[in-house]
């Protein structure tokens, strides 16, 4: 009898305990009597969570150090200052986003790199924008991408023309266009030149001679599987919402898938070496083209510029509507309705005066 009334009191869970019963037990019998199945799937779920941060945040630290340690030496030989300061190479703002910044060379004001990881420490993140870009191809797939812009001294900006000229992967090439002020201002020319990898972007096809390095080509065959593109601009990556944005900064921008396997990482030292060593300073010293190439870009940036300095006058001209109807209103709520009326007849005349003499004017 004892027997079956315990085994009743055992087969209960906790929530048929009363309160009374349950204040009577000890804490450890509470403990082992309390179903725990919910606490243990969100301590479960929070430590995979955790898990996965650390693990994701840490292969993106190393994708970055690995990169920026092969090309260290390169770096320290071509540069005075290597690093964002002069204790730290890198700056790190979260587990998708780092910097690292160089300084003091000749011809060559800064380097500025810019790394961009996909979302590995945050799996549903990453998940949703693989899933987003596989079912409506709007959201840009998660990529691992570092910018490397090489700003011209002014001394040396002073020496070569300005123009827009580009080696491109064809691999998602419109993107790049998208993504990129200065490409959308080119045009495309495949080329015998390059692996069929590649294609030219340019304001003047005629560039390609000068432009297009002996060395190019070796570089670009080992760098096919890496190499978005690599461009000679004086335009910004930013479309420029005001006059002032188009004034021409001379720089040479590199954008790399960054390297995963020691291949692609020596590839990518050798493409840098290369520009190091070679191809910006021969930029700087032979980029000067024909009056009538220089006068084709020109015209694209004062295409440009008209089309801002339109804008700029569109909105001045919405702005002054704008500040005229609330004079207006302010006007006529200090007045009665009588002198309301009065002040209406007199627009309304004003108008119709203004529409007579246009029409005069067009006849």
């Amino acid at each position: 009898m004892v027997g079956t009334c315990f085994a009743e009191q055992e087969s209960k869970s906790f929530s048929e305990y009363s309160w009374p019963e349950l204040a009577e037990m000890s804490l450890l019998e509470r403990v082992k009597l309390y179903p725990w199945k919910l606490e243990m799937i969100s301590v479960g779920f929070i430590a995979a969570y955790v898990l996965t941060f650390f693990i994701g945040s840490r292969y993106n630290d190393k994708l970055v150090n690995n990169f920026v340690e092969r090309n260290l030496d390169l770096l320290k030989e071509q540069f005075s200052q290597v690093g964002v300061t002069r204790s730290k190479l890198l700056a790190k703002d979260d587990s998708e986003h780092y910097a690292f910044y160089a300084t003091g060379r000749l011809n060559i004001e800064s380097l500025t790199a810019k790394f961009r990881l996909q979302p590995r420490q945050n799996v549903f993140v990453w998940f949703l924008e693989l899933v987003f870009d596989f079912f409506t191809g709007t959201v840009t797939p998660p990529q691992d991408i570092v910018d490397m812009t090489f700003q011209i001294d002014s001394q040396a900006s002073s020496n070569y023309d300005d123009f827009i000229w580009a080696i491109v992967s064809k691999d998602n090439m419109n993107q790049l266009r998208k993504d990129n002020y200065f490409l959308s201002l080119t045009k495309t020319s495949e080329s015998n030149k390059l692996p069929v990898e590649f294609v030219f972007m340019n304001e003047v096809p005629e560039m390609n001679e000068i432009l297009h390095h002996k060395k190019f080509n070796a570089v670009l065959e080992k760098c096919k599987t890496i190499l978005k593109f690599v461009a000679v601009t004086d335009q910004s990556s930013e479309k420029p919402e005001t006059v002032s944005d188009t004034t021409p900064s001379k720089k040479i921008v590199l954008q790399l898938r960054i390297p995963k396997s020691s291949a692609e990482l020596e590839a990518a030292h050798e493409l840098l070496k290369f520009l190091l060593n070679d191809y910006i300073d021969y930029v700087v010293s032979k980029a000067s083209f024909r009056a009538e190439l220089t006068r084709r870009c020109k015209k694209t940036r004062e295409a440009e510029v008209a089309k801002l300095k339109k804008l700029e006058e569109d909105l001045k001209k919405e702005q002054l509507a704008a500040k005229k109807l609330e004079d207006q209103k302010k006007q006529k709520s200090g007045l009665n309705a009588d002198e309301q009326r009065k002040l209406e007849k007199k627009q309304l005349e004003r108008k119709q005066r203004r529409q007579v003499g246009k029409q005069k004017i067009r006849q």
